[in-house]
């Protein structure tokens, strides 16, 4: 029974030069081919492979945005990232949204195939040399994180509030504080959690297990 595969790149000698691979393959098969976003996204509602191969830099949508689409709407399809983007934001990110494999575009050939099989097996596959920084940025993380101070007990409810999406208003009449003191609050947690806005504030909060 062969793996049946669909690749998402707008470049078409890519496409052509994976096809021509997979051909050379007993178990694989290229059931389709997309050069966009949306052009996969209406073609999965026809043809389901078993591995999807998923460039992040798509033309109309990026891969980022896309697994988040394909883990809500079809959470069984295992999908593998084929890209040149070899940095950890995108590997994580990738992975934490439903992403089952991770390869640059610059791997050799076994590799590309060998993480096709692992992953249809049902098994996680990260290229090596990406896993292996992937590993040290976790442990580097931790070691941050363990230095920073804690957070108080008021700076934990502002936080479970914004992520909660409430206003500053909102949590201002919710603790009985001025808006002014939650304003205050909210810059100290950006500056603890070493971001930049609300988002990279829930995000950062989410990994660290802040939210809990």
């Amino acid at each position: 029974m062969s793996i049946c595969v669909s690749i998402a790149d707008d470049h078409s000698l890519v496409v052509h030069g994976i096809t021509r691979l997979l051909q050379q393959e007993p178990d694989m098969q290229v059931v389709a081919g997309y050069s966009s976003g949306n052009a996969l996204l209406e073609g999965l509602a026809e043809i389901m492979p078993d591995i999807l191969l998923l460039d992040i830099q798509l033309p109309d949508k990026t891969g980022n945005e896309i697994i988040r689409i394909l883990q809500k709407e079809y959470p069984e399809l295992k999908v593998i990232a084929l890209t040149s983007m070899d940095t950890i934001f995108h590997v994580k990110d990738m992975i934490r949204h439903g992403c089952m494999g991770y390869v640059t575009k610059q791997a050799i050939d076994d590799v590309l195939l060998e993480a096709i099989r692992q992953v249809y097996a049902g098994a996680q596959f990260i290229e090596e040399e990406l896993e292996k920084r992937w590993m040290k940025s976790v442990m580097k993380s931790n070691r941050e994180q363990t230095q920073q101070s804690p957070l108080s007990r008021r700076e934990k409810e502002i936080l479970r509030l914004i992520a909660s999406e409430y206003t500053t208003q909102e949590i201002a009449e919710q603790l009985f504080l001025s808006q002014r003191t939650v304003d205050s609050h909210r810059y100290t947690l950006l500056q603890k959690l070493n971001v930049k806005n609300t988002a990279g504030l829930v995000r950062v909060a989410v990994q660290m297990g802040l939210l809990e």
